[in-house]
């Protein structure tokens, strides 16, 4: 029966800086109370802070979303149109957050808001044209770029990769929901990394 190792690091982890330049970060040896996991997971949490924050303007004009907007608009993309409540829900945000995030969209011409005719207090939200063409061109190339990356991995990571991804998922969110909360078995099984 053949051994399987643990997959290695590689020597340099590239970050991308403010100004969207590659800038290599030297990964340290892993060692056992976990300093490297640490560091490669906090220069990952940086990234993800980063790529939220970005604006429309940084991330390349008129017709590409920030991910923050991409999420909040993933739910229309099967559907015709949608409640702001229903769609802050799906995307995992409060209402009033999306409500500014929709602000920008319909100031771009990427949405349109109605009040419901049911319900008053109700609004509805429906992609434009030019809305569902960026949400489409903004779909593709994610999901062409994470199928690339995912290709580009050697074996042994494409099969760790789909639930090493989700456990982090749970990490962040539980980090997210801050301390005093139960922990999964997963986490709470390595007091060292805590």
């Amino acid at each position: 029966m053949p051994i399987i190792g643990m997959p290695r690091l590689t020597d340099t982890l590239i970050l991308m800086d403010s100004s969207w330049q590659a800038q290599p970060l030297p990964l340290k040896p892993i060692n056992e109370d976990g300093e490297a996991f640490l560091a490669a997971f906090d220069a990952f949490a940086q990234a993800v802070r980063r790529a939220r924050g970005t604006t429309a303007q940084q991330s390349g004009g008129n017709g590409t979303l920030t991910l923050s907007q991409y999420a909040l608009l993933q739910a229309l993309a099967t559907r015709e149109q949608a409640r702001v409540s229903d769609l802050a829900v799906e995307a995992g945000i409060t209402a009033s957050t999306a409500t500014r995030i929709l602000d920008a969209l319909e100031r771009r011409d990427i949405i349109q808001r109605e009040r419901s005719s049911h319900d008053r207090r109700g609004v509805t939200v429906t992609l434009t044209d030019f809305g569902r063409d960026a949400l489409g061109h903004q779909d593709g190339w994610l999901r062409g770029r994470q199928r690339a990356f995912y290709a580009s991995l050697p074996e042994v990571e494409r099969e760790l990769a789909p639930d090493l991804l989700m456990r982090l998922a749970a990490l962040i969110d539980e980090l997210a929901a801050g301390p005093g909360l139960a922990v999964g078995p997963d986490l709470a099984a390595d007091p060292g990394l805590s």
